[in-house]
């Protein structure tokens, strides 16, 4: 037997029986019903005892009222369902289908299926579509079989007197809560056992709808009478109360929706006026898992099957338990194996770094097998399972390197290992830790694998790792007991190829016979070429190590900072240089995008293609797939012009990302869930100046950190003692900074800050009066002319009067060299 969690996939009842044994029976007690009762003449004492029942069957039910409306069918009805001869579906459909001899209306299929129960309690099922959906999915009855059907009773009591029959320590109302339980489950663990849920569902949707629509503001609103309900609203009535079967008379209908509206104003205290609302969103489906995907987690019954194994260890054992194993042990190692080769081996083992991995998800590949091939010398199993990624070119699995999982009754394991036969990958290991044990260890530590288990625990030294390197087993990794969260849920992919990140190195070392490539990449000294270091990018910007200390203090805070300053201070050239320092020199994992006025939310994020509903990812979309590939690199999405665009437009909903780090969004047109990676920085330029800077400045300010970069004299200094001016005049430089520094006082005081000149116009390398003068006509004069005062500005700074009257020709802007 089998639960089937998608079309073509399934899981088997045994380990979900296991665990039902283990928690012990149900809690639930089916009400008892005394058939004696229908052989009084006494009327109300029938009545009373029916409503103390209803009460009991039903607590959350809505229409006690039906069973006083139509006492005298009642006692027939009962008596037909407890006493008839025909078979038992059949007499409860006549009870339940609105054309039926014995139909009442209010009373569904929870009341009539505990009346059904009582007649056997410990064998009868309780027919309640939770309980149906649950068999369904456990393949206990037929797809074909229309729901809630006398034909799915009829196959629903035929599973349980078999089951019943199999498992004696069981009774139904255990297996009702299984199947309860079974509708409900999303991955391999049996959830918990919860009692109905109809109040707090009603509670926290109601709680939703007074959010959206204060319920002050609805009636401030209302006109003329309340509306009838909609299509969806009806579906959402119809899942909180059975009583509305297709074909329920119209008059009966009305009756039983005032009742219904009556208990949710006294129980609940909606008004009339949120009903509907309330209703829809009730009807609302929740998103069902599609298990046939992903990796759906470890449950507790892998760590049980393991330890058992161990404990009774025989082929007739294994043989009795092939549907526990094959659930709670191999298939979601599969799905791990796919996972893993799908989001860390494709793309970056193979596609990245080039080796041909053995990935494939069956025995003598990627997976061991739990079988001994010993033959029966000892006992027949291993209590383990191993996932082990080694490359294809190698000798065998045990003869190479590998990143492995290792799940056995304590936990689960996962990293680097290298097993003593490994001769000539343990050769190459040794070799690059005796030859470049400090550049390893520093691969290592930059990713704080050096934290991770080493045998004997982290190492914290190039020294450790040259003692951990002799021994003749080598193993780095992480470890998670049986109880851990992580081990349930898809999260476990990416702790795994994390930790495989890590320690790319070793594998690098021990795979490679030229590992120092990687090595230095991954310590953040690139082997090709000079290192970009802090010294690197002052001596490329002229800013001190007080302002990149600053700014790394920032940037650790918020992870996306803007530099802001008037055109002309460099802050484009700045933000190139800081991605550069940042990723280590990596152009790769450098993202520039400039904004525009017209720049979209499809261009930044992603844009539908099609009608089929294809996607294609944006910049962001795109520069987040390779930081979560690399998760251990640092990687930069540079915005040039950043307040030029239209921002919330451009980000949508992504802007609530850039203030809550960690958390996801669903996106609009492909449905996926998106979060920032830990690992992606955003930097990005502004100019004060720019039309929309003003209006967007606070709701920036709780995104982004700050840098202001206002025109500097004292960079321009430091650019010319750097590259002195090459006119003849040597007061001219100095007489050059002290021009700049009252041009843009006077700038500030009569046109606004916002129109101050930059110093990078001034930073040409020999630099002359003739330059100078190119530069004022061809960039100074057209940005000052657009502000207001330019005229009386621009005959006050006459060049002339600064740094002599002799007449000369301006060069061309063509002749001046870029800067």
């Amino acid at each position: 037997m089998s639960v089937v969690h998608a079309e073509g996939s399934s899981l088997p009842l045994q380990p979900l029986l296991t665990a039902l044994r283990a928690e012990g029976h149900s809690d639930r007690t089916v009400p008892s019903l005394d058939a004696d009762i229908l052989d009084t003449h006494d009327p109300q004492t029938f009545l009373d005892h029916l409503i103390a029942f209803y009460r009991r069957a039903v607590p959350q039910g809505w229409h006690e009222e039906s069973l006083r409306r139509s006492a005298s069918l009642l006692r027939y009805a009962v008596a037909h369902v407890l006493r008839g001869t025909d078979p038992l579906p059949q007499r409860l459909d006549r009870c339940l289908e609105p054309d039926g001899a014995y139909f009442i209306p209010g009373l569904g299929r929870e009341f009539w299926s505990a009346v059904a129960q009582s007649l056997a309690p410990r064998t009868l099922p309780r027919w309640i579509p939770s309980v149906e959906a649950g068999a369904r999915r456990a393949g206990l009855i037929a797809t074909r079989t229309p729901n809630g059907s006398p034909a799915a009773f009829a196959e629903l009591c035929d599973a349980y007197a078999r089951l019943l029959a199999s498992t004696p320590d069981l009774t139904a109302t255990d297996l009702d809560d299984l199947f309860h339980r079974i509708a409900g489950m999303t991955d391999r663990e049996l959830p918990p056992s919860v009692a109905d849920d109809k109040p707090r569902r009603i509670e926290s949707t109601l709680r939703e709808i007074r959010t959206a629509v204060p319920l002050r503001k609805r009636l401030k609103d209302h006109a003329g009478t309340t509306p009838p309900l909609t299509p969806a609203a009806w579906t959402g009535l119809r899942q909180l109360d059975d009583a509305f079967p297709e074909g329920l008379d119209s008059a009966d209908e009305t009756t039983l929706l005032a009742e219904a509206v009556t208990q949710l104003r006294d129980r609940y205290r909606v008004h009339s006026l949120e009903v509907g609302d309330l209703l829809e969103r009730l009807a609302a489906p929740g998103e069902r898992p599609n298990l046939a995907r992903a990796f759906h987690g470890f449950c507790g019954d892998s760590f049980h099957f393991l330890r058992d194994l161990a404990a009774d260890n025989r082929r007739e054992w294994m043989d009795a338990h092939r549907d526990r194993y094959q659930f709670a042990v191999r298939e979601p190692m599969v799905e791990l194996c796919e996972a893993l080769t799908e989001r860390y081996v494709r793309p970056i083992l193979e596609k990245e770094y080039g080796w041909a991995i053995e990935c494939e998800p069956r025995t003598g590949k990627a997976l061991t097998s739990i079988v001994k091939n010993d033959y029966g010398q000892t006992t027949p199993y291993v209590p383990e399972m191993w996932l082990t990624f080694y490359p294809k070119a190698g000798p065998a699995r045990r003869a190479d390197a590998q990143l492995f999982a290792r799940l056995d009754a304590t936990g689960l394991s996962f990293g680097f290992h290298l097993g003593r036969t490994a001769r000539e990958a343990g050769k190459r290991l040794r070799t690059a830790v005796q030859q470049h044990g400090p550049l390893l260890f520093d691969a290592l530590a930059a990713t704080t694998a050096t934290a991770l288990n080493f045998g004997d625990g982290p190492i914290k030294s190039a020294d450790d790792l040259r003692t951990w390197a002799a021994k003749k087993t080598l193993s780095a990794s992480q470890h998670l007991l049986p109880d851990a969260a992580l081990l349930r849920r898809d999260d476990l992919v990416g702790e795994i190829l994390l930790t495989f990140d890590r320690l790319l190195p070793l594998f690098a070392a021990a795979v490679d016979e030229n590992p120092l490539p990687v090595l230095h990449r991954r310590a953040g000294r690139p082997e090709a070429k000079a290192v970009f270091d802090d010294e690197s990018f002052q001596t490329s910007t002229l800013l001190s190590d007080v302002w990149l200390d600053r700014v790394r203090g920032l940037l650790k805070s918020k992870k996306q900072l803007i530099l802001r300053g008037v055109s002309g201070t460099g802050k484009t050239h700045v933000a190139k240089s800081l991605a550069r320092l940042l990723t280590r020199d990596r152009a790769d994992a450098v993202r520039f995008v400039q904004f525009h006025p017209g720049y979209s939310y499809e261009e930044f994020v992603e844009r539908p293609t099609d009608a089929e509903g294809s996607v294609r990812d944006g910049v962001l979309l795109g520069c987040a797939a390779e930081a979560n590939r690399r998760p251990a690199e640092t990687f930069v999405l540079l915005i040039d012009e950043l307040t030029r665009a239209n921002l919330p437009r451009v980000f949508g909903e992504l802007l609530y990302l850039l203030e809550y780090r960690g958390e996801a969004v669903t996106l609009p047109y492909s449905k996926r869930t998106f979060r920032l990676p830990s690992n992606l920085l955003i930097l990005a330029t502004a100019n004060p100046g720019d039309p929309t800077a003003d209006t967007l400045d606070q709701p920036l300010r709780r995104r982004f950190a700050f840098m202001d970069m206002p025109p500097d004299a004292a960079l321009l200094a430091r650019w010319f003692a750097a590259h002195p001016p090459a006119d003849p005049d040597p007061t001219f430089g100095p007489r050059l900074l002290k021009f700049f520094e009252q041009l843009n006082a006077r700038i500030a005081r009569d046109c606004g800050k916002e129109w101050q000149l930059g110093h990078t116009p001034f930073m040409i390398p020999d630099l002359t009066r003739d330059k100078l003068a190119t530069v004022w006509k061809h960039h100074v004069t057209p940005l000052l002319d657009a502000s207001r005062g330019s005229a009386d500005l621009l005959a006050s700074f006459d060049l002339d009067r600064w740094f002599g009257s002799e007449k000369r020709p301006i060069a061309p802007p063509e002749a001046l060299p870029p800067f």
